[in-house]
């Protein structure tokens, strides 16, 4: 199995150390959100494969994806990306996840290997949203993987608002009353903003580095977080599905 993985940068699912697009094995260096696709991984394989096999993952960029849609659009002008349907706001959340799609599907046949693909993207970066809205981006992500012919193996990874408020469940919460902090402000210049909340919380310091750190001696308790945050617990259930589905011809 390989893990494709597409985020925002170096805080959420990691970065390219090579300075290209797309990387794996050694030129990856994982975020803290890959750590807990790695951990919720692990706990249905039984083993973790960013230690054991860290090769299992490829991550491209936003960046990447972007112009392999752009690339797509210009060789196929009768294709509409965003669809009569989709704003320009889901639409970008709907391509994204075609493309990642897409991807997947090529690595596949590159490594000769079944692919499941995550797709992370903060839900709410700006401003407060409406609760309808994070159905309607999380929708989108999953209509761009059925979109790729990839189904259940893609899973769309969307925190309400941002990261910071799933790892503030456990690191200022203690696994308790968590679902008030999917209702922060997704505006990082807040004085209350989940980025804000988690870097009091760390005592100053919220970098990638830190974050990392805090969850390798701390560890995450995955199944509180869900319990009390509907975003986690979408997250969970969709990468649990598409494990599923990779294992489905292997019980055959």
């Amino acid at each position: 199995m390989i893990v494709v993985l597409s985020g925002e940068g170096r805080s959420d699912l990691g970065a390219c150390r090579n300075a290209q697009g797309h990387c794996s094995g050694d030129t990856f260096a994982p975020g803290p959100m890959t750590v807990l696709v790695d951990q919720e991984i692990a706990s249905h394989l039984h083993y973790s494969p960013l230690e054991c096999a860290p090769a299992t993952y490829l991550y491209v960029s936003e960046t990447w994806l972007s112009e392999r849609a752009r690339e797509r659009k210009q060789h196929s002008r009768k294709i509409s990306l965003t669809g009569q349907k989709r704003g320009q706001e889901t639409g970008y959340y709907h391509i994204n996840a075609w493309m990642l799609g897409e991807a997947a599907k090529d690595f596949e046949q590159q490594h000769k290997d079944i692919a499941i693909a995550v797709l992370f993207r903060d839900s709410d970066g700006a401003r407060a949203a409406a609760a309808s809205d994070w159905s309607a981006k999380w929708q989108s992500m999953h209509s761009g993987f059925q979109r790729a012919g990839l189904g259940a193996r893609g899973v769309p990874m969307l925190p309400k608002p941002k990261s910071e408020a799933w790892l503030l469940c456990a690191v200022a919460n203690a696994y308790q009353h968590c679902q008030k902090l999917e209702a922060l402000p997704g505006n990082d210049d807040s004085p209350h903003s989940a980025k804000m909340q988690l870097q009091a919380a760390l005592g100053g310091d919220a970098s990638t580095e830190a974050q990392l750190n805090w969850l390798a001696e701390h560890g995450f308790d995955h199944q509180a977080v869900a319990a009390d945050m509907p975003s986690y617990q979408q997250f969970k259930a969709s990468l649990a599905a598409a494990i599923d589905e990779v294992r489905r011809p292997r019980r055959a």
